[in-house]
């Protein structure tokens, strides 16, 4: 693991990397258990008055890097965090010792 200066370097690209909704979406998702994206984005859209077509390109943003998982050919499949997507959200929450 990189030291204490490295991660918070690391802390920061990501908070760069990442825009507002981005993380926002992350963070719901990460807390949110058997519920579909839209769901999820008209909450968020509803409660932090943000477009929701707004929110849906950045789900589509996040799902393409791997940090998020939902949807697909099923009836329904809830919006889930990935392994890697709780790592970035510990990062840039500071989380991360060693």
């Amino acid at each position: 693991m990189p030291d204490e200066k490295h991660r918070e370097d690391l802390r920061l690209l990501l908070l760069r990397a990442l825009n507002k909704n981005q993380v926002l979406i992350l963070s719901e998702i990460k807390n949110i258990k058997n519920e579909s994206i839209t769901k999820i984005l008209k909450r968020i859209s509803f409660s932090n008055d943000i477009p929701l077509s707004t929110l849906k390109l950045n789900a589509k943003i996040l799902k393409g890097l791997n940090l998020v998982k939902f949807g697909n050919n099923s009836y329904f499949q809830a919006a889930r965090s990935t392994d890697f997507g709780k790592f970035v959200l510990k990062i840039i929450g500071g989380e991360i010792n060693d």
